[in-house]
């Protein structure tokens, strides 16, 4: 199927098909592209240059949640047609929403792949900084002590970045072989139009790295956290120890019970060994503020 602007106009030959009206169409042509459930199969974005065309796949992670189910197709550069793959309507749909952005002025094939391709990415930098502010969030929760879901939270975000972090790898490598292919073809304009797509790709992988880096930080940031109250749980059960250790040692001793312990039948034996005790802890006390260990 042809597919036009809605001003009626054809921007050039730009065929939608499904993998089975592709096999029926072109299988001479292609006998080996795109067979059976291969556009299930397919994992990532790459562009194969063989001879006067161009062949290979898109895997977009949806930008509600990168991390789920890719919109997957194919797609055919040849000298004067753009063939698209697909069996869900995903393309015929970005194509419809791509009706008011142009970024150039349409006349061949190649150029209106590096405009589907532009359109792909064109809020990404904006969508990026939505991630930048919701680790900024992240982040201040964290110093305000608020621990509840962290790890949840952040390995949610870790996991979108991830796969943004793979698809734009894969956009700059597609757009440094379109780049490629037009200096071998001699075609000027779109070698340099591929150069400025593979350029733009990059700094949002780099982007999306600095991200990741970011998230890396808040983690052992809250590993830190982890570990501080730890550590202070484990101050305060030291010195709790360590007050009533000297204690425990009088209680096991009086706790002997012999007949010729004068402090079992002395008047004001327990009263001098409970004050023994109080002293013994006071003079504790006073050490460990001395040392500053209670705060």
């Amino acid at each position: 199927m042809k597919y036009k602007w809605e001003d009626g106009r054809e921007c050039c030959r730009i065929e939608l098909l499904t993998s089975e009206e592709f096999q029926t169409t072109y299988a001479e042509k292609f006998p080996r592209s795109f067979k059976g459930n291969g556009l299930e199969n397919i994992q990532f974005c790459k562009a194969d240059r063989f001879r006067q065309r161009v062949s290979g796949t898109f895997a977009i992670p949806p930008k509600e949640d990168p991390s789920a189910e890719k919109i997957r197709f194919g797609y055919y550069l040849l000298e004067d047609t753009l063939i698209f793959i697909e069996n869900k309507g995903e393309v015929r749909r970005l194509l419809d929403e791509m009706q008011g952005y142009q970024m150039t002025d349409i006349t061949s094939s190649s150029l209106f792949l590096f405009d589907f391709m532009e359109y792909l990415i064109k809020d990404d930098m904006l969508y990026l900084q939505q991630y930048e502010e919701k680790l900024t969030q992240m982040e201040e929760a964290l110093l305000d002590g608020e621990l509840k879901d962290f790890n949840r939270s952040l390995l949610a975000v870790r996991k979108d970045l991830s796969a943004l972090s793979a698809y734009y790898e894969q956009l700059s490598d597609v757009g440094e072989a379109l780049q490629q292919n037009a200096a071998e073809l001699g075609d000027e304009q779109d070698k340099f139009l591929f150069g400025l797509y593979y350029e733009r790709a990059g700094r949002l992988y780099a982007m999306v790295q600095n991200l990741k880096e970011y998230s890396m930080q808040l983690r052992e940031m809250h590993q830190t956290q982890i570990d501080i109250r730890q550590n202070e749980i484990m101050k305060i059960l030291t010195i709790v120890t360590t007050i009533f250790m000297p204690l425990t040692l009088i209680a096991g001793w009086y706790g002997m019970n012999f007949k010729n312990m004068p402090e079992l039948a002395a008047k004001y034996g327990y009263a001098a060994v409970s004050a023994v005790c109080l002293g013994i802890v006071a003079v504790e006390v006073w050490i460990f503020r001395k040392k500053k260990w209670f705060e």
